[in-house]
């Protein structure tokens, strides 16, 4: 008899009801979010509606849950983001991201971070070494080493244009 931790284990969903949307089984599911889930068959991620309907054949590395009608997805090792149509709208081009928040999404290189907008563009200048998404129109950061110097602060709260709220 094989061990528990051996079995394969396959994924599906259910509605509100207990009822199984689907007969299809997936080797990893994550949650709806804005009517599609993310859903990984073999190694490759794609996208169902709830119904159970494949809507974006896997193609992705990795892919995540919507969020302001766009996807995180993995190409190539970076990451970029997809409409739903599975159509991409910002290239796989950053080595970290985040979701989007109230319309811009933090990624960065792995040393610095910044915010771009749903095309993909710096939403206003500034690289930070550590960011947040915003939440309630403010963001918390962790200034670069030179702001840090020049302003005597290491941490801010800034808006959605990058202005400096509050720092300690």
């Amino acid at each position: 008899m094989e061990e528990a931790e051996d079995l394969p284990c396959k994924f599906t969903y259910i509605d509100k009801t207990g009822k199984i949307i689907t007969a299809a089984r997936f080797d990893y599911a994550r949650d709806f979010s804005e009517g599609l889930a993310p859903v990984k068959i073999g190694s490759q991620w794609g996208f169902i509606d709830k119904t159970g309907v494949l809507v974006t054949l896997p193609r992705f590395e990795d892919a995540e849950p919507f969020s302001s009608g766009l996807s995180r997805v993995r190409e190539n090792g970076l990451y970029g983001y997809t409409d739903k149509s599975g159509a991409v709208q910002v290239v796989p081009q950053f080595k970290l991201a985040e979701d989007f928040s109230e319309g811009l999404a933090v990624v960065g290189d792995g040393v610095q971070y910044w915010y771009v907008d749903q095309k993909g563009r710096r939403a206003f200048d500034g690289e930070f070494m550590a960011a947040s998404p915003f939440f309630k129109g403010l963001a918390n950061v962790r200034l670069s080493a030179r702001d840090a110097a020049s302003t005597g602060t290491t941490f801010a709260y800034i808006d959605s244009k990058g202005h400096r709220i509050f720092t300690y």
